[in-house]
Order: C-alpha cells, then sequence, then structure tokens
C-alpha cells in the first residue's frame, strides 16, 4: 500500500503540474493556434469553429470553443483524431479545454503505472521518472495538448514509451510484473505516438525492438520463459499496426501528394544540389524557385510546377533517387532538421485564446524563418542560434551511452543509458523523415516531438553520469581527508624512563 501511495502522489503531482501549465485551474489556458492542419482531425467528428467565419487558422488566438457541423469525409486516420474524437464526439458545443483535461488524466494514469512500477527495486528510482516528466511540462511542449494538432498524440506517445524505459532500467527480468508493466508502457507509447501522424513512425519501430530483446519473467520459471513475453508482444505490435499504417500513408498521397513533392523538389533538393532539375525531370528555370515552398504562395508562383503536378509523386521519387546519389547532402540535411529542434517555441503559432479583439481573421499566413516557406529567411533563423551544433553532438552522446548500458548492465543508472540512446535514435529518425517526407517546410513544427526527445536525452544523460562524478567525488575527497591526517602524525621521541632502584 505504501507503494502504491507514493506511486498515486508521484502522478497527482504530475498530473497538477501539467494542468497548471495549460492553465487549466483558474487561469487563462494555453494552447497553440491552428495553421491550417487542424481540420483534419476536428473535421472528422463534425466540428465547426465558432468563429466569424467558421474557420480556426492563422486568427492571432488559439480557437478553443466549436459548434457542431456535418463530419468530412476523409479525416486524417491518427491516434490522435481517435483520442479527439472520444471528447468530441457528441453533442452541443465543444471546447478545447476538454481536451486538455483528457491529456492530464492520461498523463495521470501512465505515470501512476510507471511510479508504481519503477519502486520494484526500491522508492529512490522514482527518479528515473524525472527525465520523461519534466521536458513534458516544458510550455513550448505542453500547449500543444490544447490544440487540433496531431503532435499532441505523438508527445503523449513518446512520454509513454520512454517512462516504461525508464521502469526497464530500473528493473530486472526477474521482477515480474514491474517488467510486464514497463512492456505495456512501451507498447502503448510506440502505438498511440508511430501513429498520431506518419513521421513519427520511427517511435513505433523502436518500441517493437525495445520489446523484442525485454526480458519479463512473472514469478518463478526457467530461464527462457522471460524471453517469450517481449518477442510475442512485439510480433502482436507489427501486426496490429500494418493496417493503419497503410491507411495513413493513403490518406496522405491523397491529399497531400503535390504539396509534399514541391516541398522535397524546391526547398531541399534543387537548393540542396543545383543544377539537379533535368534529373527530375523539371526544365532548368525551375533552379529559380528553389528554396521556396508550396506555401504561402502557392505552386502556380514556382517554374516548373506545372509539370511535376502533371505526376508528383513520380517527381518525388526522382527527388529521392538524386539524394541517395549525394549522401553527404542527405547527412546534412538530418543535421539542419535536428538543429532546428532549438526552435521548439513555434513563435509562429499563438498561444492565448482567440477573442473578438485578436487579430482580424485574414487567412493570411506569416513567412518566418521556423517556417522554412524561403531559402533566405530560413538561413537566416539557422544562423541566429547560438548553439547549432549541440543537438548533433547530443545524438553522439546518447548513442554513445546506449553502447556504455549494453555493454556494462551492473548497474541501474548505467543501463539508463538505453532511454538516452533511444531517445536519441527516435530524434534522428523524426529529423530524417521530416527533411525526406517535406523538405524544410515547417520543418521547426515538424522536428518539434524530437526536440521533446533530445529534452529527454540530455537529462537521462545527467542521470547516468552523475551518480558515477559523485562517487569520484566522494573518493577524492575522502582521499585528500585522509593524507593530511597521516602527515600530521609526527614521531614522537620516547619519554625517559626513571631507573629503578
Amino acid at each position: 500500500m505504501k507503494r502504491v501511495g507514493i506511486a498515486t502522489a508521484t502522478a497527482a503531482v504530475a498530473a497538477l503540474a501539467l494542468a497548471l501549465v495549460l492553465g487549466l485551474l483558474g487561469g487563462t489556458p494555453t494552447g497553440a493556434g491552428d495553421n491550417g492542419d487542424g481540420y483534419r482531425l476536428f473535421c472528422g467528428p463534425g466540428l465547426t469553429p465558432a468563429t466569424p467565419n467558421h474557420k480556426a487558422s492563422w486568427l492571432g488566438g488559439v480557437v478553443l470553443d466549436f459548434a457542431r457541423g456535418t463530419p468530412c469525409p476523409d479525416p486524417q486516420p491518427s491516434s490522435a483524431a481517435v483520442l479527439f474524437g472520444s471528447v468530441a464526439n457528441g453533442h452541443g458545443s465543444f471546447s478545447l479545454v476538454e481536451l486538455g483535461w483528457l491529456y492530464v488524466l492520461l498523463v495521470f494514469l501512465v505515470t501512476l503505472l510507471a511510479a508504481w512500477a519503477v519502486q520494484a527495486r526500491g522508492p529512490l528510482r522514482l527518479l528515473f521518472l524525472v527525465p520523461p516528466l519534466v521536458p513534458l511540462l516544458e510550455p513550448a511542449f505542453a500547449r500543444l495538448f490544447v490544440s487540433t494538432f496531431a503532435e499532441p498524440a505523438g508527445l503523449f506517445g513518446a512520454y509513454t514509451l520512454m517512462c516504461g524505459l525508464a521502469v526497464i532500467a530500473a528493473t530486472k527480468a526477474g521482477d515480474g510484473f514491474a517488467r510486464l508493466a514497463a512492456l505495456v508502457l512501451v507498447a502503448v507509447g510506440g502505438v498511440v505516438g508511430g501513429l498520431a501522424k506518419i513521421g513519427f513512425l520511427p517511435l513505433f519501430v523502436l518500441a517493437v525492438v525495445v520489446c523484442a530483446v525485454t526480458a519479463a519473467r512473472p514469478g518463478s520459471g526457467r530461464w527462457w520463459s522471460g524471453r517469450i513475453v517481449g518477442p510475442v508482444l512485439a510480433v502482436l505490435l507489427v501486426l496490429e499496426i500494418i493496417a493503419p499504417v497503410r491507411a495513413n500513408l493513403a490518406w496522405q498521397e491523397r491529399n497531400y501528394a503535390d504539396v509534399n513533392a514541391v516541398n522535397v523538389v524546391y526547398t531541399f533538393t534543387l537548393a540542396e544540389v543545383p543544377g539537379s532539375a533535368p534529373r527530375l525531370g523539371l526544365p532548368e528555370a525551375a533552379q529559380d524557385s528553389a528554396g521556396h515552398a508550396y506555401y504561402p504562395d502557392g505552386p502556380e508562383a514556382l517554374a516548373g510546377s506545372d509539370v511535376l503536378l502533371e505526376d508528383p509523386t513520380t517527381v518525388k521519387h526522382k527527388a529521392w533517387d538524386v539524394l541517395l546519389e549525394h549522401p553527404g547532402v542527405l547527412v546534412r540535411a538530418i543535421g539542419i532538421g535536428l538543429q532546428a529542434t532549438l526552435g521548439r517555441s513555434l513563435p509562429y503559432l499563438p498561444d492565448e485564446p482567440w477573442s473578438a479583439v485578436s487579430r482580424p481573421p485574414d487567412n493570411s499566413a506569416p513567412v518566418s524563418g521556423d517556417m522554412g516557406g524561403d531559402s533566405a529567411t530560413f538561413q537566416e533563423w539557422l544562423d541566429g542560434m547560438g548553439v547549432p551544433w549541440f543537438p548533433a553532438l547530443l545524438v553522439l552522446l546518447g548513442l554513445a551511452a546506449a553502447v556504455v548500458a549494453l555493454v556494462r548492465r551492473h548497474r541501474s543508472t548505467t543501463r539508463y543509458g538505453v532511454v538516452a540512446g533511444v531517445a536519441v535514435t527516435s530524434a534522428l529518425g523524426i529529423a530524417a523523415m521530416s527533411v525526406v517526407g517535406d523538405g524544410y517546410f515547417e520543418i521547426a513544427k515538424h522536428v518539434w516531438l524530437a526536440a521533446y526527445l533530445l529534452d529527454v536525452a540530455t537529462l537521462s544523460l545527467c542521470v547516468m553520469v552523475a551518480p558515477v562524478l559523485l562517487r569520484r567525488g566522494r573518493e577524492l575527497w575522502n582521499r585528500r581527508r585522509r593524507v593530511p591526517a597521516v602527515a600530521a602524525e609526527e614521531p614522537r621521541e620516547p619519554e625517559p624512563v626513571a631507573p629503578v632502584n
């Protein structure tokens, strides 16, 4: 009961802190304004923004209130749509505040299970939950829980996955139900996060790998009995996700094939590989439009876009072939994706609720560097970053920590390096899928979840290294205290002995 009580108190503190950050308790709700992507989710349950023009994008604030309308025929297939629909389906008006409270409840439940399981070898190991939880409470990440984007489902999935990994690092196979709870958290996190949007699929892939290699032996049994549960769960996950992934890919191809192709070709391939237009089947004049995205001016302003729009999928595949022939360009682009995680605040998405006094609804999208709409502002935004190399360095440190954790597993803090390794690998995969799938357009938002994972990796490295530094420091301090004490003990002359008569 003490273990359950501590877990409940920990989960309550986490949920309360999240509710306060979101302004759900006695304050003004903090969210993320729509940039046009929100329609993909709120059209499914037939919601209509309660604004004068019945739109929610680029209004200078977060549209919280929605009325009932007609469901759209082709909403985005996403785990975010399932969570959104669980509170949005019904009668009467709907508010995004309800969605925020749903995520607070889900964070409470995940933290409760993780806090109970991580105490299998003592309550001090609750500290292992600090790296996933603290970045979750950063306003730059938490505020998207009150939005109509798919990203918050990815954030919740990533948090759940990282909590499961923390429990795995803190326990052993013989801890039985604690390890089973960890596998459940990893599996749920991989499914919810990986299915939020196709760009977050690396979360699912790594969840499958973690389940396949993690041992869990509930009760007594032979050594091989602990090697069955994880691989079986991994196989079930793969079978379960095939249909949803295919549906997501098909939806993306139906609705955004032209947008994605234009962004990959113009903002990325032509900009990074000058003179590649003929290889893509485009006129050489297309090079003059390199660096410009589909939005905000539309493809009509781009030279050669009429040729691309005739068969966008074929041209995009040719662009990928060109990139594979220039691996150095691809590596540099992924590095730029990692660098873009430093812009996780997304200032072009307002956080205050929309009201009648907000900026007039002119439906105009801002042109800023973090949107990557044109090469000049994008490069200026990148050049303004103080430590552009830090995310890439963090990836290398995280991978090194994972190797150390797999080689030297005798201490739980050393095993915690696996959390850092999985976090940076997920961030690397998300950055790669972002630039390959949509070029540099709105890259800061596309790698926003990778920024959370890199923050988790940073704190995980601290958890892994801090005990070693403290132990070495204590040994050095004790050694310095002993040396002066020994030096002070100088030999004394023997006292004269009185003669015996």
